[in-house]
């Protein structure tokens, strides 16, 4: 499960990395840097995630 929830974080975070890029490139009157702190907390979320299940894993073998 904490790999379903790792691998559905990671998605979400690159998605929003592009699509944040993509508004800086533009020159957004409504880009914020902070805007970058959601992704940068997902990325974090999903190699907990993913750092935990090899843990357990690795436990079980």
């Amino acid at each position: 499960m904490k790999t379903i929830a790792g691998t559905i974080a990671l998605c979400f975070s690159f998605t929003l990395f592009i699509y944040l890029f993509g508004l800086k490139m533009e020159n957004s009157v409504g880009h914020d840097a902070g805007f970058f702190f959601f992704p940068l907390i997902l990325l974090a979320l999903s190699l907990i995630f993913f750092y935990s299940d090899y843990k357990m894993n690795k436990k079980i073998d």
